[in-house]
């Protein structure tokens, strides 16, 4: 698959909230993820791990109140685009998730994610 195509599948499985889909057949088993905040948490090594992470918070949502994705914007092997969500999270509340999502591909597979959001 090409970065385009990857991108679009990406951006289509967000919409319709199958993420797992993702993980299952976009990405490197060698894939290696970032997020927006210090600590331990921050880098994440591996198919395997980065979508236990992904379940692990998938299952705190309670519902989903809202959700929107913006069209991928691809250069190169590099894609991103927008991600807003809308939550009751279990045993939180509401919480909103607004963030910029960045993809590199290789192979037509995933090799790194990186998310950028406020806390």
């Amino acid at each position: 698959m090409t970065t385009q195509e990857v991108a679009n599948k990406i951006v289509t499985n967000c919409r319709s909230g199958n993420f797992f889909e993702n993980y299952d057949k976009l990405y490197s088993e060698d894939v290696v993820k970032y997020e927006s905040v210090s600590g331990p948490e921050r880098e994440t090594k591996g198919l395997k791990a980065v979508s236990n992470g992904a379940k692990s918070f998938h299952d705190m949502i309670e519902k989903v109140l809202s959700r929107v994705v913006s069209e991928p914007l691809v250069a190169g092997n590099y894609f991103t685009f927008r991600l807003c969500q809308e939550f009751q999270l279990k045993g939180i509340g509401y919480h909103k998730l607004d963030e910029i999502c960045l993809f590199e591909v290789k192979e037509g597979k995933i090799i790194y994610e990186e998310y950028f959001y406020s806390n």
